[in-house]
């Protein structure tokens, strides 16, 4: 009871007299936060101009709009403190554990800044208890700080060193945690930024698997050694060394699913992509396959499936499984959820349609014509192969990877002019100085094309031309990591020895 009172005198003393909150369902619905709110979340107002036109039949610059827009956003920021977190795919056990922590904590320091130590104590050691239990060391830390500064102030000396000893530790752990988490990202954006000079890279993650490995020898936490394989990995992907790679992921995921409290299932899935990206690079169809079939975890419902799926598309087409690939591309387009992918995503769908129709012109393999006929994606022949995309930067491979499958359909019936075409919209692609980065491959083969255009499509003279650049091709490892950057459907190797035995034939068949 005591405390209660204690609790009861602080609320009507100071609290605020209107909490502003949003509150679904008791709100007038006939009111202008309601129309703005369920305008906005309906789609019904893409702009301001369309609010302000039907709320007020005003200007979006009128002032009432915008005392109305910034209530309204108040209102959801107040609200923001009653969400209900809960796990999730995207959300651990630890993230929801770290929200409610945080909670307290700042229950704590207004009950402190009012001297309400009765109340405010107690949950402080409640929330050391959880922070411990599920290793939130920023958490830990604040806690014993709070606790060793109020013993210090209440004269109890035996708690006041407990949890001294206990704050400095923790703060020594919480220091080698958050170094970790920076050499990571150091790495990350060094890489990103630097990308052709991958032997520095290497090197600076080295020295900072090193730090960490020697910090995990002092302090038991499972942020250090998942930072630690994270970097390992890394480098040996910048090695290509993907057999390493698959050993560090198989160590990183053992690890995940020992504390499983710390991870949501989405970095669990994160993890099993990268497997199959590992397996990818290692051109290994039969091992990719026989592990997305142990993969229990993913289901057509999940975005990642269908990341999963691109994988193993991409994996069958580089290693000559056409009809497999058009018996994944047929599973995946079936399935009720396809229409719900971003645009993006099935725009790569399409161009797969397109090399495996090219597949099967070339190779005449009227399986994959039957797998690969689907409505769901409006592919057109004749479209695809006449529609140009205009040049953008941020579409580079995806772009490259159309023109590339649309010269391939011209050489079929040697239509030179439409080659040309195609190279020309290729050559702004490649840098004035290429640097050996994921985007190399892609100089290479346009290089390549380049010189057949000059050469007038005459085969030994494209060939002996081209040779340096082939050289270079196939001395550069595959970089890719999802999406569109870096994609090649088809090897370049593969459809550059297609296109110079078309040449062959067209001049001496």
């Amino acid at each position: 009871m005591e405390s209660l009172n204690e609790l009861i005198g602080l609320i009507t003393q100071k609290r605020v007299k209107k909490v502003e909150l949003f509150d679904e369902s008791s709100r007038n619905k006939t009111s202008n936060y309601f129309k703005l709110f369920e305008g906005i979340h309906n789609e019904k107002y893409l702009t301001d101009e369309e609010a302000a036109q039907d709320i007020y039949a005003c200007e979006a610059s009128e002032k009432k709009y915008l005392i109305l827009k910034t209530r309204l956003k108040q209102k959801l920021l107040n609200t923001l403190f009653f969400l209900d977190i809960a796990p999730g795919s995207d959300v651990s056990d630890y993230e929801v554990a770290y929200y409610d922590c945080q909670k307290n904590l700042y229950q704590v320091k207004v009950l402190l800044l009012n001297k309400a130590y009765g109340i405010a104590i107690p949950i402080v050691e409640k929330v050391l208890k959880k922070a411990q239990e599920y290793g939130i060391t920023e958490m830990e830390y604040e806690c014993a700080t709070i606790l060793r500064k109020y013993f210090a102030e209440t004269n109890q000396y035996k708690d006041f060193l407990l949890h001294k000893a206990m704050a400095d530790r923790v703060e020594q752990k919480m220091f080698t945690e958050n170094a970790s988490d920076r050499y990571w990202e150091e790495l990350q954006i060094t890489y990103t930024k630097t990308k052709s000079n991958k032997e520095s890279v290497n090197k600076l993650a080295e020295e900072y698997a090193q730090t960490i490995q020697k910090d995990m020898l002092r302090y038991n936490s499972p942020k250090l050694k998942s930072n630690y394989l994270k970097i390992k990995t890394f480098q040996s992907q910048l090695t290509d060394d993907y057999k390493l790679t698959l050993q560090l992921l198989n160590e990183h995921e053992k690890h995940l699913r020992s504390h499983a409290k710390l991870v949501s299932p989405h970095q669990i899935e994160s993890l099993q992509l990268e497997k199959m990206n590992a397996y990818f690079h290692l051109k290994d169809y039969e091992s990719g396959e026989k592990y997305q079939a142990q993969i229990s975890d993913l289901h057509p419902e999940k975005d990642n499936w269908y990341v999963l799926q691109e994988y193993r598309l991409l994996l069958a087409m580089h290693t000559a499984h056409y009809v497999e690939a058009s018996q994944i591309f047929h599973h995946t387009v079936e399935q009720n959820s396809f229409k719900h992918l971003a645009e993006a995503q099935k725009e790569r769908w399409l161009v797969f349609q397109a090399y495996m129709h090219y597949i099967y012109k070339s190779q005449k393999v009227k399986s994959i014509r039957l797998l690969t006929q689907n409505s769901k994606i409006d592919f057109r022949l004749s479209d695809f192969i006449d529609d140009r995309p205009a040049y953008a930067k941020n579409r580079r491979g995806i772009n490259i990877a159309i023109l590339s499958a649309q010269i391939l359909f011209y050489l079929e019936k040697m239509d030179t002019e439409g080659i040309s075409d195609c190279i020309q919209a290729l050559e702004p692609y490649s840098r004035r100085y290429p640097k050996k980065d994921a985007n190399y491959r892609s100089e290479c083969f346009i290089a390549m094309l380049t010189e057949m255009w000059r050469e007038d499509f005459r085969f030994y003279q494209t060939r002996k031309n081209s040779e340096k650049h082939y050289t270079e091709l196939i001395a550069t490892p595959m970089e890719y990591r999802g999406g569109n950057k870096a994609l090649e459907v088809l090897p370049y190797e593969m459809m550059w020895n297609a296109i110079l035995e078309k040449l062959k034939q067209f001049r001496y068949g």
